[in-house]
């Protein structure tokens, strides 16, 4: 299924960007947030660690260096991974809680947050949550897969 959801999410993602130029947060992640789409926790969290990424690299590493292109990649993805592991190191010490409070992937939020760097944050996590849920449609109705 991850497969499909992947294929799927590349495929809409295209078709979307050609009819109304905007792109989701890289070609995979929608197809990978898709299939998380049942766990609203892990997905708020992804999305509020990307907004942190999104502000570290913007509004503190970015006056500091100049980030563009790979390097700007390679630093949101970076901070986004560190970020990350120091949820997970946060979440270790909490009591347990009643959800899943994990974050999706390891550079997940740098993908999205690097995106938003580009052509900002509400139109990024919008078309990303956008293609995802038609991922998830797509595979309901094509698969019969609700996991």
């Amino acid at each position: 299924m991850v497969e499909l959801a992947i294929a799927l999410g590349i495929l809409f993602n295209l078709i979307f960007t050609e009819v109304c130029g905007f792109t989701s947060a890289g070609l995979v992640v929608p197809g990978y947030l898709a299939l998380y789409l049942n766990q609203p926790t892990r997905l708020a969290a992804t999305l509020l660690v990307s907004l942190l990424t999104w502000a570290i690299v913007r509004h503190g590493l970015a006056r500091l260096i100049i980030l563009y292109g790979r390097r700007r990649l390679g630093v949101t993805v970076l901070v986004g991974f560190v970020l990350n592991g120091l949820f997970n190191l946060l979440l270790q010490h909490l009591p347990p809680q009643p959800v899943d409070l994990r974050i999706i992937g390891y550079i997940v939020p740098g993908i999205i947050a690097n995106e938003a760097l580009s052509q900002g944050v509400i139109p990024t996590f919008a078309t990303t949550l956008l293609i995802a849920g038609l991922v998830r449609l797509a595979m309901i109705l094509i698969a019969g897969w609700n996991g």
